[in-house]
């Protein structure tokens, strides 16, 4: 049998056969890379449709959490359930760290701070608002509540009674008729005050001779009304007024012999009974008396 002879460089041919090129390697590093980035996002793809679950690092261990709906209400509702479950300041809370993916993550205590400052407002913008809040009180408790009759019925007798007056001379005229309504001698509403009949003689001469159903009420009624009922009171406590000029003698003789001057104004004289006058108005009309005598 003979002997076949290799060529001399049959182990170099061998040897160059196993060599693999640069190019080649670099081609099978790439796919390699490739397959792994592939399989990564096929993953990531297929457990897209789950929920991301937490782990939470505790003394005792990993503890795991469920998954989680993150349902969060909007509007009215979101605002009011920010508020509620805020926490307050100074407490602590514990934040626990989310992922898509199955993480651990560590617990973290975090102190709430403070974030917003106090308001602190002026001496003066203080003092303006304590200010603003008596006067509103100071109406409210003077104002006068009255039916729509009641006030039509008070235009039509001030402005029959004070019609030539000014501001002031009507105001007293409605201080007058609400005097009587707070007084226990009189009726207690403005329309039985003003049509009220005494001994079968009106209380008033418009209403005994009908011009309260004749006068046209002007602004200046309806602005003296309108003080009136605000609180605005010149009056002194008067029940009666009276014109002199204008009066029956035996009239101007009962109100000088049975009540007390208090002042006049315009061309009205004001009065009350003896025992309503305070002791300083007594002094008061006690040297007016005696000036006149003299």
């Amino acid at each position: 049998m003979r002997n076949r002879k290799l060529p001399e460089n049959s182990e170099t041919i061998q040897m160059k056969s196993k060599k693999i090129s640069p190019a080649h390697g670099v081609i099978s590093v790439s796919v390699c890379v490739l397959t792994v980035v592939a399989l990564s996002v096929g993953c990531r793809i297929a457990g897209s449709g789950e929920k991301g679950e937490v782990y939470a690092a505790a003394e005792t261990g990993a503890a795991h959490s469920s998954s989680v709906d993150y349902d969060l209400p909007t509007g009215i509702a979101g605002v009011a359930t920010g508020v509620s479950s805020a926490p307050e300041e100074g407490s602590s809370i514990y934040r626990i760290g989310t992922s898509c993916d199955h993480v651990v993550v560590g617990q973290r205590v975090q102190k709430v701070e403070s974030t917003v400052e106090a308001v602190n407002l002026s001496d003066s913008m203080a003092a303006a608002v304590e200010d603003l809040d008596a006067k509103a009180v100071s109406l409210a408790s003077s104002a006068t509540m009255m039916t729509d009759t009641d006030y039509a019925n008070l235009l039509q007798i001030v402005e029959a009674e004070a019609g030539t007056e000014d501001i002031k001379g009507r105001v007293l005229i409605a201080n007058v008729i609400m005097n009587r309504v707070k007084h226990p001698e009189f009726p207690n509403t403005v329309s039985e005050v003003i049509w009220e009949y005494d001994n079968g003689v009106a209380q008033f001469s418009p209403i005994a001779d009908g011009r309260i159903g004749e006068v046209t009420v002007s602004d200046e009624t309806r602005e003296a009304v309108k003080q009136a009922l605000e609180g605005v009171d010149y009056s002194e406590g008067a029940l009666f007024f009276i014109q002199k000029s204008a009066a029956e003698k035996h009239n101007i003789e009962w109100f000088e012999k049975d009540l007390t001057r208090l002042f006049k104004h315009g061309v009205h004289e004001f009065y009350t009974y003896p025992d309503e006058v305070s002791a300083d108005k007594e002094k008061t009309v006690e040297m007016e008396t005696k000036t006149k005598e003299s």
